[in-house]
């Protein structure tokens, strides 16, 4: 029987990605297992998930994932590399043997061969000197690549999807298959249509208090959580700091950490930091990540020390009580028990709860065992 990684932040899930899933499965079979590594309450870009991570873990077993793991904030907020690394790790922890990743271009050739190139040493070589002459990241990592393989190939990683995917066949273990499935559109496009809308136009829909029902796999219920509720809290934080405090953050390097702390002292909203500390090298989601992790305290990333489950359907039930005889790692399905390993995000889904319109009390992360249901 396969079993079928994807990872993914369903933020919101979507009629696109109820595609993906069935896609995949059609590719592997109906009695393969699909297990899902998906991000928490604190995402990628830097910002809070839009509704809380069992509902979205839920969304997903509904719509052909078996099983819903958490890949840990820390892991889950930082750049697309550590992210792709982290979320990898889990899932192979999980017993995949194969990888479902969407991407603008699944050219598996081309994408591995940036992979390859961008794991050689002529990369690590090549990169330092393009970044000193005042290239971002992104613009030096295309450029280094394209001198490894050529500029057709290394445009790819100016997709958002083909980036992701690139990282994850870095790190892909030998005896894991990749499986690219076209993903059509622009992440941040408008939305043109029903069949691949873009998440971050549906997040600006839902934060503004339109409906979204449209291209969600059922009609919205429950709170919408939107950054701008911690607003002032986070310039408080960081006024709070001095810039040795913000240089021990990671990607905080550069000069950043400077930046934004002479942001802070006359911001008065979180756009104004980002407009006054932003530069041609920096990307707004190192700038708004490298925020959060200073005002919300979040750790260091680390190897995950754990695989907590969010939502299992009957079929995934069966591939954990499998997988417990032979997992390096704990399996958390019932959080109360396991309070000392689940102590950091526990404090940062109590922040996240201020994100809704009526904050919640602490202690959410304690009181959600698995969503469970049938295959």
């Amino acid at each position: 029987m396969a079993v079928v990684g994807i990872v993914a932040e369903y933020n919101p899930f979507h009629v696109g990605h109820a595609r993906h899933l069935s896609l995949v499965r059609q590719r592997v079979g109906e009695d393969a297992v699909l297990v899902v590594c998906m991000s928490g309450h604190w995402v990628q870009r830097g910002d809070c998930a839009v509704t809380d991570k069992w509902t979205r873990a839920a969304a997903a077993a509904r719509f052909g994932a078996d099983l819903v793991l958490e890949l840990p904030t820390p892991l889950a907020m930082s750049s697309a590399e550590t992210f792709a690394r982290g979320a990898v790790s889990i899932l192979a922890t999980a017993g995949i043997d194969a990888l479902s990743f969407g991407c603008e271009v699944p050219d598996g050739a081309a994408l591995q061969a940036l992979a390859d190139a961008l794991n050689s040493p002529a990369f690590d070589a090549d990169l330092p000197p393009l970044m000193a002459r005042g290239l971002s990241y992104p613009a030096a990592r295309q450029q280094a690549a394209a001198a490894l393989t050529s500029r057709s190939t290394a445009a790819l990683l100016a997709m958002p999807n083909n980036n992701l995917a690139v990282e994850y066949l870095r790190c892909l273990p030998d005896h894991v298959t990749p499986l690219p499935i076209h993903r059509p559109g622009v992440h941040d496009a408008p939305l043109p249509d029903r069949d691949d809308p873009s998440a971050a136009s549906l997040r600006a829909l839902l934060r503004a208090g339109e409906s979204a029902d449209r291209y969600l796999t059922a009609p919205w219920q429950g709170q919408i959580y939107d950054l701008r509720h911690l607003e002032r809290a986070i310039l408080s934080r960081l006024r709070s700091l001095n810039v040795e405090a913000l240089e021990t953050f990671p990607d905080a390097g550069d000069g950043l950490a400077q930046r934004l702390w002479k942001a802070a002292q006359t911001a008065g909203s979180l756009d104004e930091l980002w407009a006054a500390a932003k530069t041609k090298r920096l990307t707004h989601a190192r700038l708004r990540r490298v925020t959060l992790r200073a005002a919300l305290a979040i750790p260091s990333p680390a190897a995950p020390a754990y695989l907590r489950v969010l939502a299992m359907t009957g079929r995934g039930a069966a591939h954990l009580s499998a997988l417990k005889k032979t997992c390096p790692l704990p399996i958390v399905t019932k959080p109360a028990q396991h309070k000392d390993l689940l102590a950091a995000e526990a404090a940062l889904t109590d922040q996240f709860s201020l994100c809704a319109g009526r904050p919640l009390p602490c202690g959410e992360e304690f009181r959600h065992s698995p969503v469970l249901l049938d295959s």
